[in-house]
């Protein structure tokens, strides 16, 4: 396996990072000695206004041992047509089971990659290899259109998820401060996984972005929480594009794979939110809105008379609820804005994001 010391980023341009990497791609495609499926995704609009494409990789862990963990090692070789190859790369571990036990019969190891595209046509190299010089390979080519709503890149540009662009807040425009709570949770509660996806955590910083440079805020409050495991894993009251890469780091490490004996112990969601809404109430009276943004069907909880209390003290509150299926579930977040005489809005498609963005002025 060739060693990649980058999360799914771009690879470095130094001349020992590309040597590596070029060499993966150099030598012929031998036939697969590790198992693995991969299943392609067509290049989609997403709430970024990017074209985001990418794939679902499968291995079966029959093939990993069980005395130690396994060492996976993904590159990826996006060239477009007529131009020059871009390269990303990432390296995982897979744990093996604890003492005494076997990995569950028919069990995978699942991951989702993905990338951003500019209009244009391109051709997708995989490699995925293993800590015993086992691999597996894939080519596919994609094409990207242009459509109704002009997308944010350039023809044949590449762009790795966490790297998006975003020029930080417009201060030359009038004074706008926003606070916003963004949920870092997967978009569907039904996949099993360790981690959120590039695919989510696109979702979730893209829109973010979005969000800020379609209102013309000039200021912004971001908090960010995790639910599930009941804590605060970002804050600033300055947010800038430094701050956008602490915050990918953060929302990256979220664990879903395992609830600690502390989380269990700790307070419920009900009592989390309560700390949320204190955690926000500063900065909000000095705001012109606050939206929460996230998936909608996470964060069950019931209002208590001091989360209503909190949610009254919100000023032009708003809940933008991420979904890929049609129903606003009445969660604990809706609630809290319904009970600030706010708005709650679900966004299935770009179109209905940016018609949500009009009334957050």
């Amino acid at each position: 396996m060739f060693p990649l010391l980058l999360a799914q980023f771009l690879v470095a341009s130094d001349p020992r990072s590309m040597q590596t990497i070029q060499k993966i791609f150099a030598v012929p495609a031998p036939k697969n000695s590790l198992v693995c499926q991969i299943e392609t995704m067509a290049p989609r609009l997403g709430f970024s206004l990017m074209h985001w494409s990418g794939f679902n990789l499968s291995i079966p862990m029959k093939q990993f041992p069980e005395t130690g963990p396994t060492q996976l090692a993904l590159a990826i070789e996006i060239t477009p047509k007529g131009g020059k190859p871009v390269y990303l790369g990432e390296r995982f571990g897979v744990p093996p089971p604890a003492e005494g036990l076997k990995y569950p019969k028919g069990a995978d190891a699942t991951y989702m990659g993905g990338y951003y595209l500019g209009p244009g046509d391109y051709r997708v190299r995989f490699y995925g290899g293993d800590n015993r010089n086992n691999e597996c390979r894939k080519e596919w080519s994609l094409k990207v259109r242009a459509g109704k709503i002009p997308p944010r890149m350039e023809p044949d540009q590449i762009s790795a998820v966490g790297d998006e662009r975003w020029r930080g807040l417009n201060k030359s425009n009038p004074p706008n401060r926003l606070t916003i709570v963004l949920e870092a949770a997967p978009m569907s509660p039904r996949r099993a996984m360790v981690r959120l996806s590039s695919y989510d955590r696109s979702i979730l910083l893209t829109s973010l972005t979005t969000l800020l440079d379609q209102t013309k805020a000039t200021d912004a409050t971001v908090v960010a929480v995790d639910p599930r495991n009941r804590k605060i894993i970002y804050q600033t009251s300055d947010f800038t594009r430094r701050e956008l890469g602490r915050l990918a780091r953060a929302v990256a490490e979220v664990n879903l794979g395992v609830v600690s004996l502390e989380t269990l112990k700790g307070p419920n969601a009900t009592q989390f939110m309560e700390t949320v809404l204190t955690t926000i109430q500063d900065p909000a009276a000095k705001s012109d809105a606050v939206v929460f943004l996230g998936p909608i069907w996470s964060w069950q909880g019931k209002v208590t008379p001091k989360i209503r209390e909190l949610a009254q003290g919100l000023p032009n509150a708003h809940f933008l609820g991420l979904t890929r299926f049609p129903g606003m579930p009445d969660n604990l977040v809706a609630q809290v804005v319904k009970a600030a005489n706010g708005s709650a809005k679900q966004l299935l498609t770009p179109s209905d994001f940016a018609k949500a963005l009009e009334k957050v002025k």
